[in-house]
């Protein structure tokens, strides 16, 4: 199978930390929620512990800013490699310790690469580049050069489809569970 580089089919970035530091203002009535690296679990957005900025901040920063299928990477801490896939515009913005990945739609399907970071091989390749000892770290120029499986775009697609129609009917029995338990 060929590999391609992240680099070479996502726009690869994260809130640069003078960003967070000038810029970014916690607050209770925020109408965007920053995500933080806790906030990504087991592929998924957590948000049972969330922090809130103006929407104003959010336009202004637009290179850390959210969209539909942009794909959530915590690249520090201990919790390096989960991540996520935004299914909403308007509603998140970044937060230090998570990266994005804006897919090229003409070069890869986004649900098919979500796919991919989400495989635990993936979290695995990405401990073979990790930094630091107490603060494990893998730096954005090495996640751009980290090479993935890379099959024609209808195979990715095709792959993406069936994966996204079964985590629609996972989320929907969990939904259905936990409605019955409460």
């Amino acid at each position: 199978m060929r590999k391609i580089k992240l680099g070479d089919v996502a726009d690869i970035t994260k809130l640069a930390g003078f960003e967070f530091t000038k810029y970014m203002k916690y607050n209770d009535y925020g109408e965007i929620i920053a995500l933080r690296a806790l906030n990504l679990r087991n592929g998924r957005l957590d948000l049972s512990d969330i922090k809130r900025i103006d929407k104003s901040v959010s336009n202004m920063l637009l290179r850390s800013k959210l969209f539909v299928n942009d794909i959530l990477l915590t690249y520090t801490g201990n919790g390096y490699g989960d991540c996520a896939i935004i299914e909403e515009n308007d509603k998140y913005h970044l937060a230090p310790n998570i990266c994005k990945l804006s897919p090229d739609k003409e070069k890869i399907d986004p649900y098919y690469l979500y796919s991919v970071v989400r495989n635990p091989s993936f979290r695995l390749l990405m401990s073979n580049y990790v930094t630091g000892s107490g603060q494990p770290t893998i730096p954005m120029k090495t996640i751009r050069q980290l090479e993935i499986d890379y099959p024609k775009i209808t195979i990715q697609k095709s792959i993406g489809k069936v994966l996204r129609t079964i985590d629609e009917k996972i989320a929907q029995n969990e939904k259905i569970n936990n409605n019955l338990a409460a």
